[in-house]
């Protein structure tokens, strides 16, 4: 009776963890769509790179190249302003100039003439003022010669007040270059410590480098080399015009005399 009794008794033991096996399964799916969910507001409220941390994290990747590159682009900004600003046709040439100075002159008002160019502080009234050193002569060519002599001296003046520029354009390019073989440099010597050629993160930093450099270096160089180019065809066109100036302002104050 007992041994007919023992399995009735291990089917109704049997059935309590045959219950809670089916459970189990629900339990676990139902705690990974809680751990996502937890996991979603977590990964929602982590704020994206914004643009300036960004370029600060290439600044802080290029190096200590980059602050040289910085320095240039702080100069050749400071330089284009200069230039952009204070090279006009009115510190060159002013228009209404030559004619007061035929009229002063042809008057006798030396002094007159000697006002209105110190007020004037341009080229064209620089070269007047070389002109009234001369007014007793009757020799043209002599006083044109001077006058010339003069005015090419002010335009390379103007002209060296654009090296800054340059000197910008042409070195930007090279100290990215400069970054360039420092960030590969570091790249073969991270290759030859560690001996691994497949794995890119060993690289990235080196190659971040070089690549940041490189393009920092152009991009100073670029505007820099544009606006040097504009500030020669403005200061050309000026030569130009100044010249005309000074050999009619000549033919029509000691040459009237003769």
């Amino acid at each position: 009776m007992k041994l007919c009794l023992l399995p009735v008794l291990a089917a109704l033991a049997a059935m309590p963890v045959l219950a809670q096996d089916p459970a189990a399964p629900e339990s676990a799916t139902n705690a990974v769509p809680a751990e996502a969910a937890e996991a979603a507001p977590a990964s929602a409220e982590a704020p994206d790179q914004t643009a300036l941390e960004e370029w600060t994290h290439y600044i802080r990747q290029g190096g200590k190249t980059m602050w040289f590159i910085g320095l240039l682009s702080v100069l050749g900004l400071g330089c284009a302003l200069e230039r952009l600003l204070c090279l006009r046709r009115s510190r060159i040439v002013p228009d209404g100039l030559s004619a007061d100075v035929v009229r002063l002159w042809n008057d006798g008002a030396f002094d007159e003439i000697g006002y209105r160019c110190a007020k004037s502080r341009s080229a064209l009234a620089r070269v007047v003022e070389t002109m009234l050193e001369y007014k007793g002569s009757k020799d043209v060519l002599e006083v044109k010669a001077f006058a010339e002599d003069k005015a090419g001296r002010e335009l390379r003046l103007e002209g060296r007040k654009a090296a800054m520029l340059a000197t910008v354009a042409t070195l930007a390019p090279l100290l990215g270059l400069f970054g360039t073989v420092l960030g590969l440099l570091e790249a073969f010597g991270t290759v030859a410590a560690m001996g691994e050629m497949g794995d890119a993160s060993v690289l990235a930093d080196s190659i971040g480098k070089a690549l940041v450099t490189t393009v920092a270096g152009l991009a100073v160089a670029m505007p820099a080399l544009f606006v040097h180019q504009i500030v020669r065809n403005r200061l050309s066109l000026y030569s130009v015009i100044l010249e005309d100036e000074i050999a009619g302002l000549v033919q029509r104050t000691v040459g009237a005399k003769r």
